[in-house]
């Protein structure tokens, strides 16, 4: 009798939980259409993109290269003659005029020979004098006329080469400049074409630097040039050279500036940023944030049009500053995605918000 009961029991509970499992099932499936139904109503909404008004401006359409601020002139003097070193009236560092004297050299015996010299030519003058004489009196041959007018023009070269000889033991400065190096000291021994001091002319500056051969179409002599050091400090001057053969193993070609250096404020053989004036051109100015790329590669900006659909321009840059670029390629008026931009796609339909009305 229990047993039947407790089997009663059990059959009932069984079918309870079967009846309540079936109702589960249909709810489930009643739901899902309407989940379903709600997603797909959210799809269709547009989505929201913050936009940004530009307009396009005029700008500098520039070059840029890296490069070095160079002295304008820079030699390096060497003796014309052997001594040795008497005196050195100037140091290292100073600043000379053009025909300073730089280094001197003894002169040793060369007073002796120049004075030998003067006392040689004198007496072949004489005898010239005296054969010419008695050649125009029949008395004496032409050639021995010939001979000692041969000694006489020897004599004069060797005299003239004393004289210049004398000169170079003085080392002058062949035009105003500061004096970089100096290769001696006094009671050095040099000969001639030994290095004795080097002059560096920093009055005006040459900026050079190498710009690629698909810009190098655009140069021209005289184009405004800006140099910005890594201090900050800026100049300005004018493109003054031009390379017509390109570099054999980067292809670029080199180009130098004039820079005006008038205070010597600038100092060269540092690194230097070129931009060279090429032009005028409208673009607009960016934040690097809003570029993207369009699905097959192109670099651009995404924008919407009077219509609320998505378009894309590909942009070129013109030149980049420290807080964004210049680029041109967008219409003179647009709107440009300044968020949101990597959700949407070309034709797409959103829904524009304005940034100034975001911020207030």
């Amino acid at each position: 009798m229990q047993r039947s009961v407790i089997l009663a029991f059990g059959l009932a509970t069984a079918v309870t939980l079967w009846m309540l499992s079936g109702t589960l099932v249909d709810a489930s499936r009643v739901q899902q259409p309407t989940d379903g139904k709600a997603e797909s109503v959210a799809s269709l909404q547009p989505m929201r993109v913050l936009v940004s008004a530009s307009q396009a401006a005029e700008v500098d359409r520039e070059i840029l290269t890296q490069g070095q601020l160079e002295p304008r002139r820079r030699v390096k003097l060497r003796a014309e003659t052997d001594g040795k070193v008497a005196r050195l009236p100037v140091e290292k560092g100073a600043s000379v005029e053009a025909g300073a004297v730089l280094v001197e050299l003894a002169e040793d015996d060369r007073p002796a020979q120049l004075a030998r010299a003067e006392a040689q030519l004198a007496a072949h003058q004489l005898e010239l004098a005296a054969s010419e004489t008695l050649g125009s009196q029949g008395m004496q041959a032409r050639t021995q006329i010939k001979q000692t007018q041969a000694a006489v023009a020897s004599a004069e070269a060797e005299l003239a080469r004393l004289r210049l000889d004398i000169d170079r033991l003085q080392i002058r400065a062949p035009f105003a400049a500061v004096v970089e190096a100096r290769d001696v000291e006094l009671g050095s021994l040099v000969q001639r074409g030994d290095e004795v001091a080097e002059l560096v002319d920093n009055s005006r500056l040459k900026a050079t630097g190498q710009v690629p051969q698909q810009s190098a179409a655009d140069l021209e002599l005289g184009q405004p040039v800006r140099v910005k050091l890594l201090d900050g400090t800026e100049a300005n001057g004018r493109l003054s050279y031009i390379s017509q053969v390109a570099d054999a193993q980067t292809h670029s070609f080199r180009i130098e500036a004039d820079i005006p250096n008038p205070d010597l404020a600038l100092t060269s053989g540092v690194s230097a940023e070129l931009r060279i004036m090429v032009g005028k051109e409208r673009g607009h100015f960016l934040s690097p944030a809003v570029l993207t790329l369009s699905d097959d590669g192109r670099i651009g900006v995404r924008t919407v049009d009077d219509h609320e659909q998505v378009s894309f321009y590909p942009v070129r840059l013109i030149h980049a500053e420290m807080d964004g670029v210049w680029v041109s390629g967008l219409p003179l008026n647009v709107n440009i995605i300044i968020q949101g931009q990597g959700f949407v796609s070309e034709g797409e339909r959103v829904t524009p918000v304005q940034a100034t009305q975001d911020r207030s």
